[in-house]
């Protein structure tokens, strides 16, 4: 897994120390590129960066890349009626997991009531691709939704009122009651400056909310440079905690609860890795689950042993909110 150690060279862009930074050799596998990138973890702050960021980054992200591609809902009016009444019980009901149960419904909301965000709060998810989660969110009933996303193919403004700009979030020019990055901050090629962008487009008191796969987790230390979340060239970053409070703390924010969202996707994206088998392809779990090697007893043992690195603030991916003073 590793292939040296600098002493020296490697200069953490997080925290500026270089010495003994660990480097290690990544493949594109997301789609079965295999071509070889360069990281390398600061042993002071821990935070696992590419050495040299790809000059034409586009390449990385064809049309089938998941968030370009993902289908939007679109509720009849019963079902959109139906939808409002859950929004207000869900939002209300602090025990409405016990009610409505676990999924990405429930995901949501926890999010939502997490911030403090009320239906008419103006709201920005950056990096959001075509705006899925920007059209759950309108579905609910939240009206104020901006998007934004330098990989888009064109600006998109949908017949519901949610606009989608084809740009970096330094080029809005308007304020925020919340914005969220979803597993878009590790894409960011210099996170200081943009948490320090939005900062300056977030109300005070008000929330980031960063989710992002993190490195001080049971998957690096298990697979290394197969793990699945690692997503290289497309991770700049693959912050730890302390790389991501060091970075709020400059930037004007409070890291005020961290919560451990990972999935099963952990053990067996990874164990496909191992094996050679990119992400997007026909031996996937991903394209094709009866396909696979994975049986369903053995997804939901991936699921359950998720469960407990996330209890036990092991998972690989958290959910960061962050308040700005």
């Amino acid at each position: 897994m590793a292939v040296d150690v600098s002493h020296g060279h490697d200069r953490c862009r997080i925290c500026g120390h270089a010495d003994g930074n660990e480097t290690f050799r990544a493949r594109e596998m997301m789609f079965g590129l295999r071509e070889e990138f360069d990281y390398f973890q600061c042993s002071a702050c821990r935070c696992l960066q590419i050495r040299d960021i790809p000059a034409d980054m586009d390449r990385y992200y064809p049309a089938n890349y998941y968030s370009m591609q993902t289908a939007l809902p679109r509720p009849d009016g019963l079902r959109k009626a139906l939808c409002m009444v859950e929004s207000r019980l869900r939002l209300r009901l602090r025990g409405s997991n016990r009610v409505f149960g676990e999924g990405r419904r429930t995901r949501i909301f926890d999010w939502m009531r997490g911030t403090q965000t009320e239906y008419g709060s103006a709201i920005l998810d950056v990096g959001c691709g075509r705006g899925k989660l920007l059209h759950e969110l309108r579905m609910f009933g939240f009206h104020d939704l901006t998007g934004a996303d330098p990989f888009v193919a064109e600006p998109l403004r949908y017949d519901n009122g949610i606009t989608i700009h084809k740009s970096e979030l330094s080029a809005l020019d308007r304020e925020f009651e919340l914005i969220m990055m979803h597993h878009t901050f590790e894409h960011v090629p210099d996170p200081a400056a943009t948490l320090a962008d939005a900062a300056s487009r977030l109300r005070p008191g008000r929330y980031l909310l960063l989710r992002i796969p993190v490195v001080d987790c049971h998957a690096w230390r298990h697979y290394g440079v197969n793990w699945f979340a690692l997503d290289a060239p497309r991770h700049f970053y693959l912050h730890s905690a302390a790389s991501i409070r060091l970075l709020a703390e400059q930037a004007g924010f409070d890291v005020e609860r961290t919560v451990h969202d990972s999935g099963a996707h952990q053990f067996w994206g990874s164990e496909q890795y191992l094996r050679d088998i990119p992400h997007r392809s026909e031996f996937s779990h991903e394209d094709n689950p009866s396909g696979s090697s994975f049986s369903r007893a053995q997804i939901r043992e991936y699921e359950r042993r998720s469960r407990e690195l996330n209890a036990a603030g092991e998972g690989d991916s958290a959910c960061f909110y962050l308040r700005r003073r």
